[in-house]
């Protein structure tokens, strides 16, 4: 077997390795400013229902997708000035919001989609140069631990993918903040900017 593992070391070599993983409907693992993730081409059927069998995750519950900026995550989702000046506060961030899907896509068929933009260049430019959106799901089975690290991820996981891009520890280390921006709730309370910690505070009696 080839190597797997791609240090962020040699930015050009991990990017190209994803790149070309992604458009064969591999599965990538990835950094990102919360926790490292599971990735793949959010509009592969084939791709997204490898994910749902390497995490043992129920097909029914969906899973939310990283975009590279505003203008993309228009392209899958419907927002009006509210959510856009909810999106332009707290993206790029270590944030989760959902919002209500535009277009049926393999990652999220239900009427909502979560959307990611995460504060980490290296997974933001693999999406701005594939052009597709990417699933965002933290990178452990049901149930498991999320890894903030390389070598927090369980073998089994790591087996199941084609690529590990290693960017060393994430930055907050523990899962992104949840909130449905269509109903005005916190779902679950994770890792917030620094100048959001009062947000944080507020949201503590959202469900």
């Amino acid at each position: 077997m080839g190597k797997k593992v791609f240090s962020l070391e040699d930015f050009d070599l991990a990017l190209r390795k994803a790149k070309e993983a992604i458009k064969k409907d591999g599965l990538i693992i990835y950094p990102t400013d919360t926790v490292y993730g599971i990735g793949c081409n959010a509009l592969s059927r084939k791709a997204v229902e490898k994910v749902y069998l390497l995490k043992g995750r129920e097909e029914k519950k969906p899973l939310s997708i990283v975009v590279s900026d505003i203008e993309m995550l228009l392209q899958y989702c419907n927002a009006g000035k509210k959510e856009i000046d909810a999106i332009e506060r707290f993206l790029p961030g270590p944030y989760t919001l959902l919002l209500k899907r535009k277009k049926k896509i393999a990652a999220a068929t239900g009427e909502k989609i979560g959307i990611r933009v995460p504060e980490h260049f290296f997974i933001i430019t693999l999406v701005r140069q594939l052009g597709v959106p990417i699933v965002s799901t933290s990178a452990n089975r049901k149930g498991g631990k999320p890894p903030a690290k390389v070598e927090e991820i369980d073998g089994r996981i790591r087996r199941g993918v084609s690529v590990i891009i290693d960017g060393g520890r994430c930055r907050h280390g523990k899962g992104s903040t949840v909130i449905d921006l269509v109903e005005g709730k916190v779902l679950r309370k994770g890792a917030v900017k620094k100048e959001e910690m009062v947000f944080e505070e507020e949201g503590s009696g959202a469900a």
